[in-house]
């Protein structure tokens, strides 16, 4: 799917520096069922996308919903009150920095999870 951001995404999944949390993984589906169920894809685009979809998962590396990635949700929405999947999202990449000094961008559109993976150390992409 087109969406205004696309062209920057492809970006940097092709600098093949990427991982992802499980989440978006369903995140993802559910928007391309929507498409479907609103008629913006057919049934071959649909099929495409979603094989497309488990492509890029197999070349990224993936954060499972662990546990431990479970266990910074509560702290992340005391602090910065983010919506639960915002804070699995962020909890999910700071599962990759366990240490907290390792600098790392996070790709994300949305103004609060911006905001408060910033707090976090994060570099937020697109700036």
């Amino acid at each position: 799917m087109r969406e205004p951001e696309t062209d920057r995404v492809v970006r940097l999944l092709a600098e093949g520096r990427a991982a992802i949390s499980r989440l978006s993984e369903a995140e993802v589906s559910s928007a391309l069922a929507r498409r479907r169920r609103e008629g913006d894809l057919g049934t071959a685009q649909y099929a495409a996308a979603v094989q497309a979809l488990r492509r890029d998962l197999a070349s990224l590396d993936v954060v499972e919903l662990a546990p431990e990635v479970l266990g910074r949700v509560h702290d992340l929405q005391s602090r910065h009150g983010l919506r639960v999947a915002d804070a699995l999202q962020l909890a999910s990449a700071l599962s990759l920095r366990p240490d907290g000094d390792v600098a790392a961008e996070l790709v994300c559109f949305d103004d609060r999870l911006r905001t408060a993976a910033r707090a976090e150390g994060f570099v937020v992409v697109p700036d």
